[in-house]
């Protein structure tokens, strides 16, 4: 028997929604675009509520092969996000962290098998990590039940950031003879620029640490934790870098009171003990009801340096459109960079594509390998809808 006219196109539409609709978990979660790994959403676009930002978590056990602890390591994120009420459906953003060729396999696999349903945006960056024998980590962002209010269980392994507005520091390098002295030196500016915004140090949840050499970590992390005064202190995430400089230290922050224009997405300011630039801010505050678009890392392919870096802008440009977003609207950019070579690449091109009035807040670091052959750069991003 025939369905009539309009029968069948309301069952052609409750087909449709169905195949569209969030699961439990996800309400409002938008994943856009694809490509070309499994797993993997080009961006995802969050509204406002609480997040959950996490550290690197590690396998429980790190005495198995790269995809063992590349699952146990996912075991162990799966039972944080549970602790605060969060599935792997919330998670939007994933990175995952692998020392060598092996374990970027195996992060790779683990991706595309459990992520499937519910593509994120993703990152796999190559870099020694701080647990001994460990050679998978993984750190994740991920929504939150709306019932959960202020800066809540900050931890090595987690904190939520609530509802309302938010700021993204810049990474900031101070020198010093060594590590410890250089982290605490940097640490000391991240609290004056917190505080130069009005915000307290129990209003970080996260910080990501650039560091060199990456054998003296323990010192970074006792001059971070010294920084908080006995406070708790929040996830710490921690990267090798190749630089003249000990290390690079950036962090995301509640913001719930700064004051912004009406209708302002994104507001971009500049700290005025530190010097100016027309291609990254200091300071990037996204005032409360703002969704954020979780960009994941995008890389150039083959080619040599300025070619991969145009590609990788002409890529983000498409994402940002299909996001309803664009280059005026981008909060926070991580550059990972292969050498001298891509970071004059990508000097010159965000002089083309930036407005100098509204660029993101921005880390840059040069990494020793990339998760892909043949790379030089890769570029992740959060931005906010143009309107």
């Amino acid at each position: 028997m025939k369905l009539p006219l309009i029968a069948l196109s309301l069952a052609l539409m409750t087909s449709a929604l169905a195949q569209t609709s969030p699961r439990a978990g996800q309400e409002a979660l938008r994943r856009i675009g694809s490509i070309d790994r499994p797993g993997r959403a080009a961006a995802v676009q969050v509204p406002d509520g609480p997040l959950m930002f996490t550290g690197q978590i590690f396998a429980g056990e790190v005495n198995g092969d790269a995809r063992v602890q590349a699952a146990g390591a996912h075991d162990a994120l799966v039972a944080v996000l549970a602790a605060a009420g969060a599935g792997l459906g919330r998670v939007v953003r994933l990175t995952g962290y692998a020392s060598d060729e092996a374990a970027v396999a195996a992060a790779e696999t683990l991706i595309s098998e459990r992520y499937a349903a519910t593509p994120v945006a993703c990152s796999i960056v190559r870099t020694p990590l701080t647990q001994p024998g460990a050679v998978v980590a993984w750190e994740a962002v991920a929504t939150l039940p709306p019932n959960v209010g202020a800066v809540t269980g900050a931890s090595a392994q987690s904190a939520v950031l609530p509802a309302g507005g938010k700021i993204f520091i810049s990474g900031q390098a101070e020198r010093g003879p060594d590590l410890g002295a250089a982290v605490k030196a940097t640490m000391a500016g991240l609290h004056r620029s917190l505080a130069d915004v009005g915000l307290q140090k129990s209003a970080v949840v996260q910080l990501k640490a650039f560091i060199r050499p990456f054998a003296d970590q323990a010192a970074a992390q006792r001059e971070i934790a010294a920084s908080f005064d006995g406070a708790a202190v929040p996830p710490v995430v921690f990267i090798e870098w190749r630089s003249e400089l000990f290390a690079e230290i950036e962090l995301v922050a509640a913001a719930p009171s700064l004051p912004t224009k009406a209708g302002e997405t994104v507001a971009h300011s500049w700290l005025p003990w530190l010097t100016p630039s027309p291609r990254y801010c200091h300071v990037a505050h996204v005032p409360a009801k703002v969704p954020l678009i979780f960009v994941g890392a995008i890389d150039g392919g083959a080619g040599d340096d300025r070619a991969q870096m145009k590609r990788i802008f002409e890529q983000l440009g498409s994402t940002l459109y299909d996001s309803g977003s664009s280059f005026r609207h981008l909060v926070k950019a991580t550059y990972y960079l292969g050498g001298t070579p891509s970071r004059t690449a990508l000097g010159e091109i965000r002089g083309v594509y930036f407005d100098p009035t509204r660029p993101p807040s921005a880390s840059a670091l040069q990494v020793a390998a990339f998760a892909r052959p043949g790379r030089t750069a890769e570029i992740e991003m959060i931005a906010v809808p143009a309107n």
